[in-house]
Formats: C-alpha cells, sequence, structure tokens
C-alpha cells in the first residue's frame, strides 16, 4: 500500500516511537506497557498517509493516461501534416513523452 507522509507526521510518528520506547524499557518485559491512546495516534497517522498515497498514485495515472494521449495525438498529427506544422507536433510529441516518463517515474516511487 502506497503512503504519503508529510513532514509533521514524521516527526510525530518518531516522537510517538520515542515514547513507546521508553514506556516498553520501563515496564514488565512480559506484559504489554505501551498505551494503547500512543498506538491508536500511529494508527491513525498510517491510515490517513495510506488514504493520501493512494489518491496519489489514482491522481498520477490519471495524468499519465492524459500524457499518453497528448502523445499519441501529436503523433498522429505529425503523421498527416508536413513542414512546419509537422516538426511543431513532433516537438509536442516529444514534450509529451517526456512528461509521461516522468510521471512514470514519479509513480515507481510508491510500488
Amino acid at each position: 500500500m502506497p503512503s504519503s507522509y508529510t513532514g509533521a507526521e514524521k516527526r510525530r510518528i518518531a516522537w510517538l516511537a520515542l515514547k513507546a520506547g521508553k514506556q516498553s524499557l520501563a515496564g514488565d518485559r512480559n506484559d504489554d506497557t505501551i498505551d494503547p491512546k500512543l498506538k491508536r495516534e500511529m494508527d491513525r497517522i498510517e491510515e490517513r498517509a495510506a488514504d493520501r498515497g493512494q489518491r496519489e498514485v489514482q491522481a498520477l495515472q490519471q495524468r499519465l493516461s492524459a500524457a499518453r494521449n497528448a502523445a499519441a495525438s501529436a503523433k498522429a498529427t505529425m503523421r498527416t501534416s508536413s513542414g512546419t506544422e509537422r516538426a511543431a507536433a513532433r516537438r509536442q510529441m516529444h514534450d509529451h513523452e517526456a512528461a509521461a516518463r516522468r510521471i512514470e517515474g514519479e509513480l515507481r516511487r510508491y510500488q
């Protein structure tokens, strides 16, 4: 599941992990001594980050589809035209293909 944490969430997770570590070391090693409120807060942060990550992946996939469609349209224009219009369509096609590659790179970060 892709997750997208904000800077504040990363800091809060680190602080909660330190607090949970202290609680774990302070108690009996056979019992769970970590405060349930602390666990619930960690779970809430993780759920929000997972939801945000899923939405970002969906948005990137939509943009990738749009970039690929635009590149295909520019390629069709390039093949059916001549002269300066053909050169302009070729530049457009290359620009849309480059945008699609950038979006694919961003999508790889979530996998």
